[in-house]
């Protein structure tokens, strides 16, 4: 998940170790089908993002075909969950764990594990503490836990690419912008000196 509110450091990532990745891909009985990697088509940054992938799980030894549909079409393949994995983004548009958390993992929420079929009941019991909660500490170790089983149950690949590229004056102080890519402006002051 972004770096936003209740984001827990202490969940590693998973290393990059193509041994390992070859290792698992061998022992899941994986027969070699091609499996379709689909984007929008004329999307360039989807396009590297998905050759990309293609190279990386073709050295573990997973055959990848990148295939390509028109915005409007690829949405609604996905959004009836008639795909098998499609490059997209994630994104939250407030600084609290929740929103995303909600989008990636409750499986009832009505985007089924943001589009992926993922459901797992135990993120539903402890999104549903979590947000009844306002015990600060509670929330953060539910969205931690949260956190850690996305991470190892693996259903999304979280690249936390923004291609957005602010500008401002020279005479505006204390700009941020968060790693979802919207602008933080709690500080911003303009100096005139």
């Amino acid at each position: 998940m972004p770096k936003v509110n209740f984001h827990s450091d202490a969940v590693p990532a998973i290393p990059f170790d193509i041994a390992k990745a070859k290792e698992l891909v061998a022992a899941s009985g994986y027969d070699g089908t091609p499996v379709d990697l689909m984007i929008d088509s004329g999307n360039a940054t989807s396009r590297q993002i998905a050759t990309i992938l293609q190279q990386g799980w073709g050295e573990a030894g997973i055959n990848v075909n990148i295939v390509e549909f028109d915005a409007g079409t690829a949405w609604g393949m996905v959004t009836k969950l008639e795909h098998t994995m499609y490059v997209s983004y994630i994104t939250s548009d407030i600084n609290d764990t929740d929103e995303i958390a909600t989008l990636q993992a409750d499986g009832s929420s009505g985007t089924n594990g943001f589009f992926s079929g993922y459901n797992n009941p135990d993120m539903k019991v402890l999104l549903d503490e979590a947000r009844a909660s306002s015990d600060p500490a509670l929330r953060a170790a539910n969205y931690a836990k949260v956190q850690e089983t996305l991470v190892y149950d693996g259903y999304s690949v979280p690249l936390n690419f923004s291609p957005l590229i602010p500008g401002h004056q020279a005479d505006v102080m204390g700009f941020k912008q968060l790693s979802t890519g919207f602008w933080w402006l709690q500080d911003v002051w303009l100096d005139r000196s």
